[in-house]
């Protein structure tokens, strides 16, 4: 049985591997902080935020256990707060 921290095989999914969404907002955040031109700030900063979305979405409708999905909706609902 599925647990909230814990998917239908038992294993505990709070802490897994990064995917590539996650990556991607991670390195595009960094390269958006060493940015020189305020456009390409915008544009790594916008990039970064929309690879964040995507890993929320994901996690909202595939995530593996009620607290991934749980961090999903959180975080689709900080980055509609702050727009």
């Amino acid at each position: 049985m599925m647990g909230f921290i814990r998917n239908d095989r038992g294993e505990q999914t709070v802490a897994q591997p990064p995917n590539a969404p996650i990556i991607g907002w991670a390195l595009l955040g960094a390269a958006s902080m060493m940015a020189l031109e305020e456009k390409n700030r915008r544009a790594l900063s916008a990039a970064s935020t929309a690879c964040l979305m995507l890993w929320a979405a994901l996690e909202v409708t595939r995530g593996e256990s009620g607290f991934r999905r749980m961090m999903g909706s959180l975080t689709l609902g900080w980055l509609a707060r702050r727009r």
